[in-house]
């Protein structure tokens, strides 16, 4: 007897639910700048003149700049941030803000070390990242 005909192939995506799922995929600056609000305003600033708070540094310009730059420009303890030798570019950003202790490991007595502890969901990280790199100096 013949071999049976193959399966038919499966029915193609609707369109609505490609051009949704392709939306919610995109890093979006504007729902990152909430984030930042929400996440990192009570310690950071993000504003194109000015040093930051009493507790962080101004992170207008964080994207492309060396680890501890920002910190040290910002007159405080930098050497934990900047031994760590890491660019901060879209993808170690995105690792940072899901575990900041494994691309800079805390160190007993450094009085730098932030309380951020990482962001569970990666659209959310997606997101912030989008608002940052939107901070970089013209």
């Amino acid at each position: 007897p013949p071999p049976p005909p193959p399966p038919p192939p499966p029915p193609p995506p609707l369109a609505s639910t490609t051009v949704a799922q392709a939306a919610s995929e995109a890093p979006d600056p504007r729902r990152g700048q909430a984030i930042f609000k929400k996440h990192c305003a009570q310690c950071h600033t993000a504003k194109p003149e000015g040093r930051g708070t009493v507790r962080g540094p101004n992170l207008f310009g964080v994207y492309g700049a060396q680890s501890g730059a920002v910190v040290k420009a910002w007159g405080g303890s930098h050497e934990r941030m900047e031994s760590a030798f890491v660019r901060w570019t879209e993808t170690s950003l995105l690792r940072w803000l899901e575990s900041p202790s494994e691309v800079v490991p805390f160190r007993t007595g450094d009085r730098s070390c932030m309380s951020f502890r990482g962001m569970d969901r990666h659209a959310d990280r997606l997101d912030l990242v989008a608002f940052l790199k939107s901070l970089a100096p013209a």
